[in-house]
């Protein structure tokens, strides 16, 4: 969860608790996840995923935010920076930027500084919103600058013959079409329900155990990897998110 979300509440979205599951599972699938491998969570936010990596593979984690307190106690597994200089040259067998460049104005840079900290063979995963045709007040609320399509991201690697782009994909589709709807009241009616509504990430009513959290928890992952299923046939359809796996090539 992003910094800029957090409360009180001791209960997570679906959609963080999915996207985390599915995330790791594609992780897994490159063969990523090993202990003997460094991993770094860039825009770590709570440490949820950076928890979650290092539990599922007993790896170290450095977990990069801005917005960390200073100073930031130790948590087993997982070190903390504020900033990636605090990082020197240290190399990355994987790196994660989940729904970290949309934040950035010079996304750029950013997303080359991160090519430059793989290993040869690493992997870099990031996620993004998708669309800019979707930008709307809760982009606006979350400080985004913009949103994503697959081109503009693959548009964005200076040395594309640094990196190879082992898959990219849309996911949560159903999510997608009710942004739609909201962008739509929004153009039409003027109403912003993600400003004027308390229904944000952060204050989710209910228990990870909840039927109502597993039920939506079971559609979001069932949403994700048939997309990814069907991007691997060349079937993008529009997503809410877009995932992309970067491999470099070279050093």
């Amino acid at each position: 969860m992003d910094l800029s979300e957090l409360s009180s509440n001791p209960h997570r979205h679906p959609w963080e608790l999915s996207r985390a599951k599915f995330i790791l599972h594609v992780l897994e699938a490159h063969g990523h996840l090993a202990p003997k491998d460094r991993i770094l969570d860039i825009g770590a936010g709570d440490l949820y995923f950076a928890l979650q990596l290092h539990k599922k593979t007993g790896a170290p984690v450095d977990a990069v935010d801005t917005a960390f307190p200073d100073p930031s106690g130790p948590t087993p597994g997982v070190s903390m920076f504020k900033s990636l200089e605090e990082l020197g040259d240290t190399k990355y067998r994987a790196i994660c930027a989940l729904d970290v460049l949309e934040h950035v104005a010079d996304d750029e840079a950013l997303l080359n500084r991160l090519i430059s900290m793989l290993e040869p063979g690493g992997l870099l995963l990031i996620t993004v919103p998708a669309f800019q045709l979707l930008f709307s007040f809760h982009d606006l609320r979350l400080k985004h600058f913009r949103r994503y399509h697959r081109a503009h991201l693959m548009y964005l690697i200076r040395s594309p013959s640094e990196v190879k782009i082992e898959e990219s994909f849309y996911f949560f589709h159903l999510l997608f079409f009710v942004r739609v709807i909201q962008k739509i009241l929004e153009f039409f009616f003027g109403v912003k329900p993600e400003v004027e509504s308390s229904h944000t990430v952060s204050e989710w009513k209910h228990h990870e155990s909840h039927p109502a959290t597993r039920g939506i928890g079971r559609v979001l992952n069932t949403d994700a990897h048939l997309s990814r299923w069907l991007a691997r046939l060349g079937i993008r359809i529009p997503g809410l998110s877009l995932c992309m796996v970067l491999k470099k090539t070279v050093e």
